[in-house]
């Protein structure tokens, strides 16, 4: 479905907004919406309408004429729609959305220095707190395994298994890639303590961080058994 548009400043008044829109804002974060438009004098994001129907942008548009701005630009579908058409680019609009790398967006907020900056981007601290879990009140019944999935960047991830292939070497049995239940806990436990003591936010780095204290450790060793034989 290819559509034609056009950027055209008309009277939001004149607007209709729709009666029925899956998309909600709560009244906080409305209210802090009103102010930032307020404060920009302008809408910095375009509404989408087809035939003075706004598809995209209600609330903007509500928010906007509450911040007393009347005229604004819009974007307008000169295309000829049908009513599916129409209530899949409203819903395409609402539920298509990219999602926030926390550790970047945490960055992101913590580099903006004036708290009045903080108020507009619409987050606050508690964005960023995580609820402590409790992991020995978690019970398991099925299944009696845990899975890890854990990304790595492509040189990150061959120097992992590098270290992977050269402790497998040093282990006198054969490499077992399944483990007890009770294990999960020690790589738990592991991965913590590495994050709190190596300040380190990502797991995947973690797991790099203790791969590379392994390695360490197991050159430390060869060089014992190295002198140890001499």
């Amino acid at each position: 479905m290819a559509i034609e548009t056009e950027v055209k400043k008309v009277n939001l008044r004149e607007l209709r907004i729709l009666e029925k829109n899956a998309h909600f804002m709560e009244p906080a974060m409305f209210a802090r919406l009103v102010d930032n438009i307020k404060r920009d004098g302008k809408l910095t994001s375009f509404p989408v309408v087809y035939q003075n129907e706004v598809l995209s942008g209600n609330h903007r548009t509500q928010a906007a004429i509450k911040a007393g701005i009347e005229e604004d630009y819009i974007i307008n579908i000169t295309s000829e729609l049908t009513e599916d058409e129409k209530l899949a680019i409203q819903l395409s609009h609402n539920s298509i959305n990219g999602k926030d790398d926390n550790n970047i967006l945490k960055e992101l907020y913590n580099s903006i220095n004036s708290m009045d900056m903080k108020l507009y981007s619409g987050l606050t601290d508690d964005s960023f707190k995580m609820e402590e879990i409790n992991v020995e009140s978690l019970s398991f019944v099925q299944p009696s395994y845990e899975d890890m999935l854990i990304a790595f960047l492509p040189e990150d991830r061959i120097a992992f298994m590098e270290g992977i292939e050269k402790i497998t070497k040093k282990a006198k049995d054969k490499l077992v890639m399944t483990a007890n239940i009770s294990d999960f806990d020690l790589i738990y436990k592991a991965v913590i303590t590495t994050k709190s003591k190596l300040n380190i936010l990502n797991t995947a780095e973690a797991f790099k961080a203790m791969a590379t204290l392994a390695l360490q450790k197991l050159e430390e060793e060869e060089k014992e058994d190295g002198e140890a034989t001499t």
